[in-house]
């Protein structure tokens, strides 16, 4: 009876710690970015990434333009989102605790460049 005792014990202890370790490495990977180029209207991005560096790299690649430049790090708990006009010569990012505050204010920052309608273009959250 102890045997089976110390086993379980040992059974559920073993899967308390994978838990731990599954859901740590998802919080540590929690870093994206935003890559837009204004002459091509080009956009990356990258979410749920293990470093800034990588998310980074990621959204440069996907916007795919020598133009492009990351306009938005988001971090760990975050969500970002980039709004832009459809001649691209106004734009709005925003990083907020959520995704539709993100959106909103990415929307605003968009709309102060009176250069037309602002459309969200991309939005996401690293949680």
């Amino acid at each position: 009876m102890m045997r089976r005792a110390g086993l379980t014990t040992g059974l559920t202890m073993a899967a308390a710690v994978l838990f731990v370790l599954a859901n740590a490495g998802a919080a540590l990977a929690d870093y994206g970015a935003i890559a837009y180029d204004q002459g091509s209207c080009s956009v990356g991005r990258s979410w749920h990434y293990n470093s800034p560096r990588r998310a980074a790299d990621v959204a440069l690649s996907e916007c795919g333009h020598s133009g492009c430049r990351i306009i938005l790090e988001i971090g760990p708990g975050l969500c970002g989102a980039l709004a832009i006009t459809d001649n691209c010569r106004g734009y709005g990012w925003a990083r907020r605790e959520s995704r539709d505050a993100a959106r909103l204010a990415a929307m605003e920052n968009c709309q102060h460049y009176n250069a037309g309608q602002c459309t969200v273009r991309t939005v996401d959250c690293n949680h």
